[in-house]
């Protein structure tokens, strides 16, 4: 980062209005973006923070027709759930809006006539995929079939998530429309406009050169630009989202990708209205002296490094382009499988705070971050990073030392200078946490902290003042214990607050980290800071909450329980218990993954007659997608549940 910044703007990709976050979308976006909020304000920075809710799009209009309510109730809904859960995990963003704000809508249309009147908006007559089955156009997300590029039979008509390549729908082989089912899908005229971003290719290609993209970040960027960049519908035939502004766009709306992205700057806006310094928006968003990080997840990247600084360059305002690009990889749930509510697999932010306190939640996530490859929540790494490093290591070191100021030197840390040996290891570990964050990382610089408190252990033991009377050890323990506290905020503040409580601060600065607190007070006795958790009790918790989640009788009824007879059973690349089912369930052939290997051959599977549930949400496993789910008993050894007798496939079970 330039040493002429003075100001940060953070931003955090957007959830989808349509559930509650899974600790996979918190840690990924909004907890990630808290982090770099905190640690550039505790800098020194003038940091500030936005985000929001995506209220708009086919994802909202599909979740709520299968709720039975209208999207814009829906919106509201879980965009007041997201905020109490943001509350709760002290992930503090300056303006967590929402995508039905009237500055947001009244910015979209603003930018997109400026784009229009500069030329970058093109419209064409064009045929799109429609459904008979459902009678709509089928867009983005809801055709779901094989990706051209590289064959993953999960792509969705927005983007392939195997690959990263942005897509058209009418681009995937055997679609399938993801409302209804039909296959039945043809090509019907519309008229759609777009951003013209092959016009715009110079522009990006300079832009992203400018730019120290890594990672994940360069290559998924890099594959774009390589492939050559081509006008991308900003349009949709739908009606819920913002209308088009455009002559002769009636009754279409700015497709929810081509408007989310430019929340950034209408909560910037929303901001400092709020404030009432309705100008000052212009300081994070104009000029060389201001550094702007983005956190999302990996799937977002081509659209934060090319299409949105290409929405910027194309309304000829002179915005200032995204400088840092903080995109983790996948947290999935045990085994790789996705996060998903509704088949009650994971843990969700208001689960997570019935089990336990959020503090806890902040440091497995932050410690565990992906940011190499995907990972899996793992109930062992979870014993690991809590027991075994936050409460054991970090906790404990910080109570031993504040409770032998209190117990032996009567409250006051003995006035002497601290040991160059630590002082040393402060320092190393202030540059790293610098040097990672500021590379747009998190994981590392929380894992060199924790190596702090090892080093402090070892010391403060090896030193055993507790025998010879070593003030200056007392001292420069208690030192380590204040830079603890401090290099720690950013990523758990509650605990950061209970170390200053005892030491008597009010919200240091970074500064402080050089400042011994030798031969101050300390304000009360220390208390334990955090308590060991049970993690099989914890587990057995978890499953005993999902079993207590009940489904009404209309719920239940909306499964559609059917007979298949399996055709083909094969094995998933780098899975030892999963197999790729092909079921037939009469009328059409579905594709399921089952976590069944161990039990059964594949030709023991060939040509059994088991219970499909047919119309679950399709999830991603391995890589391979899963259209709907078999049925099985769990005993001492699993079992297939099927009919007793032969019926056909297809067949209803009721």
């Amino acid at each position: 980062m330039d040493a002429n910044v003075k100001r940060v703007l953070v931003c955090s990709a957007w959830p989808y209005a349509s559930g509650v976050l899974h600790l996979g979308n918190l840690v990924g976006c909004l907890l990630s973006g808290c982090v770099f909020k905190r640690f550039y304000r505790l800098r020194g920075h003038d940091a500030l923070h936005v985000s929001g809710t995506d209220a708009h799009g086919t994802h909202i209009e599909f979740e709520a027709a299968r709720q039975g309510t209208t999207p814009e109730e829906l919106a509201h809904r879980v965009h007041k759930q997201i905020v109490e859960a943001l509350r709760a995990f002290e992930v503090d963003i300056d303006n967590y809006t929402i995508t039905e704000s009237p500055v947001h809508v009244e910015f979209v249309t603003d930018i997109y006539r400026q784009m229009d009147a500069a030329g970058y908006i093109i419209s064409q007559e064009e045929e799109r995929a429609y459904c008979r089955g459902c009678e709509r156009f089928l867009a983005d997300r809801y055709i779901i079939g094989t990706c051209p590029r590289c064959g993953d039979n999960a792509a969705k008509g927005n983007q392939c998530d195997a690959c990263g390549t942005l897509l058209e729908p009418e681009e995937l082989s055997d679609p399938a429309c993801a409302w209804c089912g039909s296959r039945d899908i043809v090509r019907r005229s519309t008229r759609h406009w777009y951003l013209d971003l092959a016009r715009l290719e110079p522009r990006l290609k300079e832009y992203v050169a400018s730019r120290n993209f890594r990672g994940n970040v360069a290559e998924f960027t890099r594959r774009m630009l390589e492939d050559g960049l081509r006008p991308r519908a900003v349009t949709r035939d739908i009606e819920w989202g913002i209308p088009a502004p455009f002559l002769g766009a009636e009754g279409k709306v700015i497709y929810v990708w081509a408007e989310a992205a430019l929340g950034y700057v209408s909560a910037t806006i929303e901001h400092f209205r709020n404030l009432g310094r309705p100008e000052r928006w212009k300081e994070f968003w104009f000029g060389d002296d201001v550094w702007q990080v983005y956190t999302q997840g990996k799937d977002n990247i081509p659209f934060h490094t090319v299409v949105f600084p290409g929405q910027l360059v194309a309304s000829e305002q002179g915005y200032h382009l995204p400088d840092q690009i903080s995109a983790s990889e996948y947290l999935n749930w045990v085994g790789g499988e996705q996060f998903s509510k509704s088949r009650g697999v994971g843990i969700y932010a208001d689960e997570a705070l019935e089990l336990l306190p959020a503090v806890y939640w902040r440091f497995y996530l932050l410690y565990n971050r992906p940011e190499g490859r995907d990972s899996s929540f793992s109930w062992e790494e979870f014993d690991k990073a809590i027991n075994g490093i936050f409460v054991d290591n970090i906790a404990n070191f910080v109570h031993r030392v504040l409770s032998f100021v209190w117990s032996h030197h009567e409250g006051e840390v003995p006035d002497e200078p601290t040991d160059p040996e630590i002082e040393q290891r402060i320092a190393e570990a202030e540059e790293e946490v610098v040097r990672v964050l500021e590379s747009g990382a998190l994981a590392g610089a929380l894992r060199k902290v924790a190596m702090l408190a090892v080093q402090g252990n070892e010391f403060f033991q090896r030193r055993a003042p507790w025998r010879e009377g070593d003030r200056q050890a007392v001292a420069t323990a208690a030192h380590l214990v204040k830079a603890l506290g401090i290099l720690l905020e950013p990523f758990v503040p509650m605990f950061s607050r209970d170390v200053y409580r005892v030491l008597d601060l009010a919200e240091p600065g970074w500064e402080e980290l050089w400042r011994s607190p030798a031969g101050s007070k300390l304000a009360h006795q220390p208390q334990p800071l955090l308590a060991r958790v049970d993690v099989e009790e914890l587990k057995r918790r978890y499953l005993e909450m999902k079993a207590e989640e009940r489904v009404s009788m209309e719920e239940f009824k909306k499964l559609d329980l059917r007979v298949g007879k399996i055709k083909a059973a094969e094995d998933v690349a780098g899975a030892d218990k999963l197999y790729r089912l092909t079921i037939d369930l009469g009328d059409r052939s579905m594709q399921a993954v089952a976590g069944i290997k161990e039990q059964y051959t594949s030709d023991e599977l060939v040509g059994k007659l088991v219970g499909v549930v047919a119309n679950l949400e399709p999830a991603t496993i391995k890589g391979v997608r899963s259209e709907c789910m078999v049925l099985a008993a769990e005993g001492s050894e699993l079992s297939l549940v099927g009919p007793e007798r032969e019926v056909e496939p297809g067949t209803k079970i009721s």
